[in-house]
């Protein structure tokens, strides 16, 4: 029997001699030392299927009940886009049954890389989370993709928020840590490396990470994204992967005062342009995670690493 266990019996038992109400008894709120914040069920079962997180912890709102290992890391899935990520990280941190006030969350799982020479599978924490819908986007009179920011200051504006930047401190941290670790590769993307002239080994690397609901891909929408990060960091980072709930963990957090417990680590799964002879009709047809699972692995080995250097070595 746990110490746990052992307190709330012997609490239940002295409510009932002393004949006092046994909620006065009752067992004080989990406190996780991490939450790792995954998408949908590729992400999540990568940690599942390690057979360490045995416990399973429901929480209200939540699609899935949260699993979590004897250290107190616990693994979530939130579903997909911004508006799913907000509401379910505000679910884990407003449920009474936690105290998510030391807790440190992590977004770990697959992106879009960006048009560089980062390999597929690299791994990119987020310097910056940055807003990619929030503006006017639009079409020229001469059939260009073009965009325009929201009024002014944009990073300041108290209630439209388009970019947070992560705690330096904790990510410095994150990214000594991590930067010379070996990363997982695979044979089956090494052609697709060499075709887009990228690195042939994935690699640990520093971000911004463009948060957005819209699936988009080509050379115009780069540009797009390079100027939006651009833009919203004042010249201070570079546009690196894309994904979908970023900007709602991040929010969430803030709004209670945990902006600064906040990590996001995320690999690449695809680039934001199609491969050569391939168009952007075939890959939105067929879809374009075409390093997935190499990417959800990499994901999933850089967070382990930070959890074991800066949470249980700590501990």
């Amino acid at each position: 029997m746990t110490a746990t266990a052992k307190n709330t019996l012997r609490c239940a038992l002295l409510a009932t001699a002393l004949t006092i109400p046994a909620l006065a008894c009752a067992a004080p709120p989990y406190r996780p030392k991490v939450v790792v914040l995954t998408a949908f069920p590729p992400e999540f079962r990568v940690w599942q299927a390690t057979g360490q997180y045995d416990h399973s912890m429901p929480v209200p709102g939540l699609p899935h009940p949260m699993i979590c290992d004897t250290h107190r890391i616990c693994v979530a899935i939130t579903g997909e886009g911004e508006i799913n990520a907000a509401m379910h990280t505000t679910a884990i941190v407003r449920d009474p049954a936690l105290d998510c006030r030391g807790t440190l969350f992590i977004r770990s799982g697959i992106a879009g890389g960006v048009q560089s020479r980062a390999a597929l599978g690299s791994v990119y924490l987020a310097n910056w989370i940055v807003s990619w819908g929030f503006g006017h986007h639009y079409l020229t009179r001469s059939g260009h993709l073009a965009w325009a920011p929201p009024q002014p200051p944009y990073a300041h504006n108290p209630w439209d928020t388009l970019a947070y930047r992560v705690a330096p401190h904790q990510l410095s941290a994150a990214y000594n840590a991590t930067r010379a670790m070996p990363l997982a590769n695979s044979a089956a993307v090494l052609p697709l490396d060499a075709a887009l002239n990228l690195h042939r080994r994935p690699h640990v690397y520093e971000g911004a990470n463009v948060s957005g609901d819209d699936f988009w891909i080509g050379q115009q929408n780069e540009r797009i994204a390079r100027h939006i990060v651009a833009l919203y960091t004042h010249n201070t980072a570079h546009y690196a992967t894309t994904a979908m709930e970023d900007l709602g963990d991040i929010a969430a957090l803030a709004a209670f005062g945990l902006q600064h417990h906040y990590l996001s680590v995320r690999a690449v799964s695809d680039i934001d342009v199609p491969p050569p002879a391939i168009s952007v009709g075939a890959i939105i047809a067929k879809g374009d995670e075409y390093a997935g699972s190499l990417a959800a692995r990499n994901a999933y080995l850089v967070t382990k690493r930070i959890i074991a250097r800066l949470v249980l070595h700590r501990s």
